[in-house]
């Protein structure tokens, strides 16, 4: 079963078992719509930086194994100051990641 839900990262938990997978890079790369893609789901896209603002996060089995996909904001770096670099940034220090798709 696939469910999708825009999240933020007080509300993602690490759950034993499923392997995380996120979705990092620049803005208006594509993370979204291979998101949709992946999961099934219908996240907002288009053809503009700023999209996604907030984190994604859906789970589905992925060759028998249970797996959350994490769709995260666009940004320029990892460093940065602007609020979906923040988000990015929190994510990235309190939660463990499996495999990033850069």
């Amino acid at each position: 079963m696939t469910s999708c839900h825009n999240t933020s990262t007080a509300v993602i938990e690490d759950s034993k078992g499923v392997k995380r997978v996120a979705l990092l890079g620049m803005p208006n790369t594509g993370k979204s719509t291979f998101f949709n893609r992946i999961t099934g789901t219908n996240a907002h896209v288009g053809n503009w930086p700023g999209i996604t603002v907030d984190l994604l996060q859906a789970n589905v089995q992925l060759n028998g194994e249970p797996t959350e996909f994490v769709d995260l904001p666009g940004i320029y770096d990892l460093k940065g100051f602007s609020d979906d670099e923040k988000i990015v940034q929190t994510f990235l220090e309190n939660f463990a990641v499996d495999l990033f798709i850069i």
